[in-house]
């Protein structure tokens, strides 16, 4: 597949500089915290279309911006729009056979959409355009930028999308003009956003935790990293569909080529709206940071996709978290054979540590509010350990309690190794206070499928 470029052009969010218009509306204050909260929406869902490589293209200073995974940042530079949008895409065509640009005024932009975007412009289209309902553009992707192909376009006004699409035809390109979206620029199209949002039909999460949009159905959100977990992701989806008080599910793909993804999107849960796949570099602190983002529930829990809830889990979140000075919790496990009816007791040799450590792993079902999980900047991106690592941090704030419920956990890793990994298990967070670092434990690990 032929890897493109995606540019976000953005301004830095400095109060007085930034959506003035809806600053008049709203407030100097509340306008530029929306501002920061629709730049770092839009960063994540640039950075959710792993096919694409992404860069920021920033007017303004770029000290004091926090966005993850860090970018890089090019200087827009001078000139009118057409001007700088012509720099960042020429930039970009230099090393990749096309290029796309988007804004941060359009946070809520179905990564669909740019996907279509970039699929148009591998099948021949030259360019592609996502118009706005105020005639602007959400999004332009070319394979090709001559010099003064966008220069005196008139910006900001009701024809500025038609008008780069005639000028575009004019200088003899061809151009796919994709489904429009609206932008976010005054009172009326912030009310239609969060509409959007409270309803579940657009996806903005910094945005709308911005807003105070949390709603009560969407309390817990579940999320699962996958990679080549077609054996098991369906039945997980139907166990959570089935789960009292989940409201919604983020499925995180880190790049899987054996039909996961095509079970997600295939799902009842995903026409209902209820289940989101996300697309993330491999790599399950990646994921697990991916899916955290892209949730908008004001509690998550991290499942792995070989562990099953039981089906009193969401109570059990709801009351460990209730405990005063709690920050998170977690559940023990029950480690089963689940590809064959046979026994194996001494798989249980595995639940030990569940049942005697402060720090869960992964596979305990991890749970913690939204607002606590940000607050310690999320999960450090390294090749294991980092549930041990984002709990030592979490100690750090309060009590992690392990819920007196099991989560049944596949034992497929120690059937497969079975003294090895039962001992590296059990010993791995004492080898990390150790000082033994992740990389060293991860290649010990090892992958099983």
């Amino acid at each position: 597949m032929l890897r493109g470029a995606l540019c976000v052009m953005a301004k830095a969010p400095v109060a007085g500089r930034v959506k003035t218009r809806l600053g008049r509306d709203i407030g100097e204050a509340r306008a530029t915290a929306l501002a920061h909260a629709f730049l770092r929406d839009t960063w994540t869902l640039a950075c959710s279309v792993p096919e694409l490589d992404v860069a920021l293209a920033l007017e303004g200073p770029s000290h004091g911006l926090v966005l993850w995974p860090g970018p890089a940042v090019w200087s827009q530079g001078e000139g009118d729009l057409g001007a700088r949008l012509e720099r960042a895409l020429g930039r970009a065509l230099a090393a990749h056979p096309f290029a796309l640009v988007i804004g941060t005024d359009c946070p809520h932009l179905p990564a669909e959409r740019i996907r279509e975007a970039a699929a148009a412009l591998r099948l021949g289209a030259d360019a592609a355009l996502v118009p706005a309902a105020d005639g602007g553009f959400a999004l332009l992707g070319l394979r090709t930028c001559p010099a003064g192909l966008l220069a005196d376009l008139p910006w900001s006004v009701p024809h500025t999308a038609s008008a780069t699409e005639q000028r575009l035809r004019q200088r003899g390109l061809s151009v796919r003009r994709l489904a429009p979206t609206f932008d976010v620029d005054d009172r009326p199209s912030l009310e239609q956003l969060g509409r959007g949002l409270a309803s579940g039909r657009l996806r903005a999460p910094d945005t709308a935790r911005v807003l105070g949009i949390a709603p009560a159905a969407l309390a817990l959100s579940v999320v699962m990293p996958v990679l080549d977990e077609a054996a098991r992701v369906g039945q997980r989806l139907d166990e959570l569909a089935r789960l009292p008080g989940v409201g919604e599910v983020i499925v995180v793909d880190g790049g899987s080529r054996d039909g996961t993804r095509e079970i997600c999107l295939g799902h009842p849960t995903s026409a209902r709206g209820l289940l989101h796949l996300v697309d993330s570099a491999r790599g399950r602190g990646r994921q697990l940071n991916a899916g955290a983002r892209a949730a908008r529930g004001r509690t998550l829990l991290f499942l792995h996709a070989d562990v099953s809830l039981p089906q009193d889990a969401t109570a059990w979140v709801e009351r460990v978290l209730a405990e005063p000075g709690v920050v998170a919790g977690a559940f023990r496990t029950w480690t089963v054979d689940d590809r064959a009816a046979r026994r194996a007791p001494w798989l249980h040799l595995a639940d030990v540590r569940s049942r005697v450590t402060r720090r869960p792993y992964g596979d305990q079902a991890l749970f913690l509010r939204a607002r606590e999980f940000f607050a310690i900047g999320g999960f450090p991106d390294q090749p294991l350990m980092e549930d041990i690592e984002l709990c030592t941090r979490l100690a750090r704030r309060g009590r992690i309690v392990t819920a007196p419920r099991s989560v049944r956990v596949s034992g497929r890793r120690f059937l497969a190794h079975p003294l090895r990994d039962t001992l590296l298990v059990n010993t791995f967070p004492l080898l990390h206070r150790l000082g033994v670092d992740s990389d060293t434990l991860a290649r010990w690990y090892r992958d099983v499928r």
